[in-house]
């Protein structure tokens, strides 16, 4: 008997060699600040995958810092005609 094995649809499907990175966050990729209307980057940091980890389509948007949350950071960024929020933690966020 033979069963057909669906292929994941998980948040991190398809992104073996896209997310590989030999770099580890340090303490002070944890403790970075921004401030409101910084401009940022979303370099996400696969090791840290964690509350504040965006979807993988997000990787490489740049935006505005518009508020925090908590420990993370909501940035706003333009997609064609849309406004978008992501919540990010600091680790996957680079300043401009």
């Amino acid at each position: 008997m033979f069963f057909i094995v669906r292929k994941a649809k998980g948040p991190r499907s398809g992104s073996r060699h896209k997310m590989q990175t030999r770099r580890r966050a340090t303490v002070s990729d944890h403790l970075k600040e921004f401030a409101m209307g910084d401009r940022v980057a979303v370099k996400l940091q696969p090791n840290m995958y964690n509350k504040g980890y965006p979807y993988i389509t997000y990787h490489g948007v740049s935006g505005s810092v518009v508020e925090k949350r908590g420990r993370s950071y909501v940035v706003e960024f333009h997609d064609k005609d849309k406004k978008k929020w992501v919540i990010l933690s600091p680790v996957h966020l680079k300043r401009l």
